[in-house]
């Protein structure tokens, strides 16, 4: 029979009236008790730095339970239940041990989120499919949040969750250039029409599916230390103007449930002058780069000048959108939950448009539509 060993003997009189679950030694049969596995879906960053399941394991998820009359019988609507890893017994255990629930009868429902917080955060006292579940307060700013849920749940030993990520993630942007004789200065780097994750609360229904409180806050930006000049003579793999240890979060973008997460329902603008429909990126709903900065073509200034800087912005679908396989087109046409976004912006024909869509480099190019056919002079000459 397995045995709880950090329950102290006070705990265990908190239990009393469940002397079904006790043993004639006092110790609490853990055959019938609330326990979990949990797991991270895929390697993201949690506050400094990538985390994976071992990363996970050195903080603490929160879980609340809901029984199957749809009442909170597993943490209050105030806090959660804080697990912890336990390098002492290889499992997830319960921070607090007097939070040890057993099995009741029937399935359950559970929700659960990382990291974990003492306060702040916000759970239903049922379960029932008017409003969230559970509200998590991303108060912090901008860093990893993820959720789990386990939905109609029979009895298990240890409760298996999977955790999804909340948000979506920039995390990496690379200039190339290669044009002759351009040179692109870059001072900020800015997603723009999208939200940064800081401060966003995050609902949870009772279906497990997430979506978000603020749908309008502030764009997502990185500002280098200081101005960087890029040409055909830096780095030929690119030069980084975004680093992966920015831990730079986006709402996630989509409009219906993708990774279980609704997004903001915005678009990413494609490249196209017409679907602006005569209007400007800078003030219309489609998501794309803005880039503050320079541009110079043998030696002449096409954004900015010698004292100002100016503006340009790139499409983050790339010309070559629709040739590009189905399932990458879909990671393309919004920021999913759970991507890592890794951009390679390569500058051979073009650097970038101005606020009205237009190029701000038009080169001159030539494409060859036909050749004209010989036609054949048949002569016969009689002498």
């Amino acid at each position: 029979m397995k045995k709880i060993g950090y329950l102290t003997f006070a705990a265990l009189l908190a239990l009393g009236s469940c002397t079904n679950e006790i043993n004639e030694e006092g110790f609490v049969d853990k055959a019938n008790t609330i326990s979990f596995n949990a797991y991270s879906n895929k390697t993201r960053v949690y506050e400094n730095g990538d985390v994976d399941i071992t990363k996970m394991k050195e903080g603490s998820f929160g879980v609340v339970g809901y029984t199957s009359d749809n009442n909170l019988y597993l943490g209050t609507t105030g806090k959660a239940v804080a697990q912890y890893f336990s390098s002492e017994t290889s499992h997830w255990e319960y921070s607090n041990p007097s939070d040890l629930k057993f099995w009741p009868n029937g399935a359950m429902d559970f929700y659960a989120y990382f990291p974990y917080a003492e306060s702040g955060d916000v759970f239903a006292s049922t379960n029932s499919s008017n409003g969230p579940v559970m509200t998590i307060n991303n108060a912090t700013g901008n860093q990893d949040v993820l959720f789990a849920s386990a939905i109609n749940q029979s009895y298990e030993e240890r409760v298996p969750l999977t955790f999804h990520h909340a948000f979506s993630k920039i995390n990496s942007v690379k200039i190339k250039v290669e044009l002759a004789n351009v040179e692109v200065e870059v001072k900020n780097v800015e997603f723009i029409n999208t939200t940064s994750s800081a401060n966003s609360k995050i609902f949870v229904d009772n279906n497990g599916n997430a979506s978000y409180e603020n749908l309008t806050g502030s764009s997502c930006s990185s500002e280098l230390t200081s101005a960087e000049t890029i040409s055909t003579s830096s780095n030929t793999e690119g030069y980084t103007v975004w680093d992966k240890d920015a831990n730079k979060y986006l709402l996630a973008t989509n409009g219906t449930v993708t990774n279980n997460v609704v997004g903001t329902s915005k678009d990413m603008w494609d490249g196209e002058k017409a679907s602006l429909n005569g209007g400007n990126l800078s003030s219309k709903e489609l998501v794309c780069l803005k880039i503050t900065g320079k541009v110079k073509y043998n030696g002449a200034f096409y954004v900015g000048n010698t004292t100002d800087d100016g503006y340009f912005y790139i499409p983050l679908k790339g010309p070559d959108h629709t040739s590009v396989s189905t399932g990458l087109q879909t990671d393309l046409d919004y920021f999913l939950a759970g991507k890592r976004y890794n951009y390679t912006i390569i500058m051979k024909n073009n650097v970038g448009f101005h606020d009205d869509g237009t190029p701000i480099l038009k080169p001159i190019l030539f494409n060859v539509n036909s050749v004209d056919s010989w036609n054949d002079v048949n002569v016969t000459i009689d002498l």
